[in-house]
C-alpha cells in the first residue's frame, strides 16, 4: 500500500473516532458551530473527509446500533468503534470536551457570546499573520498537514480561544511602567554574552572562584562544564542578545546591574562594567545556575518614544503578552473551581481545589512549556553570595537557547516516587 494511501486510511480512523466518542459521551461536537453555518471552505474539506475514498457514504451513523462497517456481513457497530475509540483516545478527547464545556458555562455566565463573524474574521488573521496565505488555503494545508478538519479547527482551537480573549481581557490592564519597560526591552541597549549554566550552586560559586583568578578562561570553562549544549561549543556564546526587563526579570535585571549599570553611587569611571567583567551565580530555576560574561553592548536604537505609531505598536505588544495571561490564568481558575466527576479515568475533584501539575487541561493537548513554577533566580553579586526568593511563576530568560529551556524546564520539574 502507498504511504498516501496509508495516510488516508489513518485520516479515516481518526475522524470516525471523533465522531463515535462524541456520540458515546452524548455531548455534541458542534457547539461552536451551533451559531453559525458552516462555510463552502468548510464544507468541501469535511465532505472529503467523510468520503476520501469516493465510497458514495453519505452521511455518518448516529445510533450506537447503527453499522459503521459490515465486513463479508459481519456489522461492527457505531457503538463497538466508540467503545474502541474510547480506550484509545478517550482521556484526552474528554479533557478537550471538559476544558470547551467549562468556558461555555463561563461565557452564559457572563452573558457573551462568541459569533460566527468573529470565528470567521479570526480564521482570516490568523491564516495571514502566521503564514501569509488566505483562509482556504490555510484550511487546507490544516486539514493535509495537521490532520486538523476546518470544523475542528474552528470548533476546537479559534473558538475557545476567542470565548478565553473575551472572559479574560477584563482583567488586563497595562500601566505607563509596562509601557516604559517595553519600549527599553524593545529599543534601549542589549547585551551580548557567554554563558556557563550548572545544576548546583557550588560549583557555580568555584567556577566564579577560578574566573576571579584567570579571567580570561571564560570561554574554556564554559566548553568544560556548562550544561547547556547549545552555547557550550562555541565557549558560551549565547546566540540572542540580552535585554532589560526580560523573563524572568530578576536574570536580566541581575545581568544589567552587574554587567551595565554597576553602582549608581559610585562616580568612578574606571569601576564601572566593561567588556570582560562576569556576573556572580544567577539562579535560573530550583538546580540550574548560570554564571554570564559580557562580550559587548548593542546600543539603543534612536526611536522616539512619543510617536504615536510607537506607542500603539508597544501597547498592543504589552496588551497580547498580558491577555495571554490572564486566559492561562482564567482557564486554570474555571478549572480548580469546578466540581469534575471524569467517570472515564475513576477521578473525582471537587470544586475550589487546586489542581495538581499532571492534571492542568490544554485546550489543544499539549502543555506550555513556559508556565513552569519554579524558585525565583536569586542574582548574587561579585562577592558569590546568593539568596533565595519565594517561588514565582517565570518563563525561560531571554539569551538563553531552546536547548537550555529544555533543560531548565527538566530540572525543574518535582521528582516523584512511583
Amino acid at each position: 500500500m502507498s504511504p498516501n494511501a496509508m495516510r488516508k486510511g489513518v485520516d479515516v480512523q481518526e475522524v470516525l473516532c471523533a465522531l463515535a466518542l462524541v456520540g458515546a459521551f452524548g455531548i455534541s461536537t458542534a457547539n461552536a458551530q451551533a451559531t453559525r453555518k458552516p462555510t463552502s471552505a468548510e464544507q468541501a474539506p469535511a465532505r472529503a473527509q467523510s468520503d476520501p475514498l469516493n465510497l458514495g457514504i453519505t452521511h455518518i451513523p448516529v445510533n450506537p446500533t447503527d453499522p459503521i462497517a459490515v465486513v463479508n456481513g459481519s456489522v461492527i457497530t457505531r457503538a463497538q468503534l466508540a467503545d474502541e475509540c474510547v480506550a484509545r483516545k478517550g482521556e484526552e478527547i474528554l479533557d478537550t470536551l471538559i476544558a470547551r464545556t467549562l468556558i461555555e458555562q463561563a461565557l452564559r455566565a457572563k452573558k457573551l457570546e462568541v459569533t460566527a463573524s468573529e470565528i470567521d474574521k479570526e480564521i482570516d488573521n490568523v491564516a495571514m499573520r502566521v503564514a501569509g496565505i488566505g483562509r482556504e488555503a490555510w484550511l487546507r494545508t490544516l486539514d493535509k498537514e495537521r490532520g486538523i478538519s476546518p470544523v475542528q479547527y474552528a470548533r476546537d482551537i479559534i473558538y475557545p480561544a476567542l470565548a478565553l480573549r473575551k472572559l479574560a481581557s477584563p482583567m488586563v490592564q497595562v500601566t505607563d511602567k509596562d509601557l516604559t519597560d517595553a519600549f527599553e526591552a524593545q529599543y534601549g541597549e542589549k547585551l551580548r554574552c557567554r554563558m556557563i549554566m550548572v545544576d548546583k550552586v557550588q560549583k557555580a560559586k568555584d567556577l566564579w572562584e577560578e574566573l576571579r583568578k584567570n579571567p580570561g578562561g571564560f570561554e574554556k570553562l564554559a566548553m568544560e562544564h556548562s550544561m547547556d549544549s547549545g552555547s557550550r561549543s562555541l565557549g558560551g556564546l549565547l546566540g540572542e542578545p540580552i535585554s532589560r526587563h526580560s523573563f524572568p526579570q530578576n536574570v536580566s535585571d541581575a545581568a544589567f546591574r552587574q554587567l551595565y549599570d554597576g553602582d549608581a553611587a559610585d562616580k568612578d569611571q574606571a569601576h564601572k562594567p566593561k567588556d570582560g567583567d562576569f556576573t556572580g551565580p544567577i539562579q535560573v530555576a530550583e538546580t540550574t545556575w548560570i554564571l554570564l560574561r559580557r562580550e559587548g553592548i548593542i546600543p539603543a536604537q534612536r526611536v522616539d518614544k512619543n510617536d504615536e505609531k510607537v506607542k500603539k505598536d508597544t501597547y498592543e505588544m504589552i496588551y497580547e503578552v498580558k491577555l495571554k495571561d490572564a486566559m492561562s490564568s482564567f482557564m486554570t481558575k474555571l478549572m480548580e473551581s469546578a466540581e469534575i466527576d471524569n467517570k472515564l479515568t475513576g477521578r473525582t475533584k471537587p470544586a475550589n481545589q487546586s489542581l495538581d501539575v499532571d492534571n492542568n487541561v490544554e485546550l489543544t493537548g499539549s502543555k506550555n512549556p513556559a508556565s513552569t513554577k519554579t524558585a525565583a533566580p536569586a542574582a548574587a553579586t561579585k562577592t558569590g553570595s546568593s539568596s533565595t526568593a519565594p517561588a514565582s511563576k517565570t518563563t525561560t530568560p531571554a539569551g538563553l537557547s531552546p536547548e537550555v529551556a529544555k533543560q531548565a524546564e527538566g530540572l525543574m520539574k518535582p521528582t516523584t516516587k512511583k
